[in-house]
């Protein structure tokens, strides 16, 4: 998780304590979901990126919010059979070298839904990578009030 928390403590991002809340919900609550995977990118036995994600279901808090985002139509086209890229972060000092398009193309090979979607935030340079390998903007929305706007991307996998 130190990856993570390197990852996430430089602008656009600047948040410091990001990493102990991650790994709470990964522990107490992500990894009992169906389809949970967690990846590392390593070298030299230097943790360099990570990447985790698992199959969405009505009833999981990002779900339901992009669900009520989308609308009924979107929603059931690509909420209804999908698997959730939740987190992916690579060490500032590895970016730029395929790291996260390397985990991103692992995390989703052989997966069996029929798409993959993710929200990243719209300051960062994130999807752009997300768009190199297939996925497309859905939405622009932000989770809280007054909060960052994030792009819903989605790929379809089959």
């Amino acid at each position: 998780m130190a990856v993570y928390g390197d990852a996430f403590a430089e602008p656009p991002y600047s948040d410091l304590d990001r990493g102990r809340e991650v790994r709470a919900r990964i522990r107490d609550t992500h990894r009992h979901r169906k389809g949970f995977r967690f990846l590392i990118a390593e070298s030299e036995g230097a943790v360099l990126g990570m990447a985790y994600g698992y199959r969405g279901e009505d009833g999981q808090w990002w779900h339901d919010a992009v669900a009520r985002w989308l609308g009924p139509r979107k929603s059931a086209e690509w909420l209804s059979d999908a698997y959730e890229v939740v987190e992916v972060a690579v060490a500032p000092s590895a970016q730029g070298r395929g790291i996260g398009a390397a985990l991103v193309t692992a995390l989703l090979e052989g997966r069996p839904e029929r798409t993959a979607v993710l929200s990243t935030r719209t300051d960062s340079r994130a999807h752009e990578l997300y768009h190199r390998l297939g996925f497309e903007y859905l939405a622009e929305m932000t989770f809280t009030a007054g909060g960052w706007p994030f792009y819903i991307m989605g790929r379809r996998l089959r």
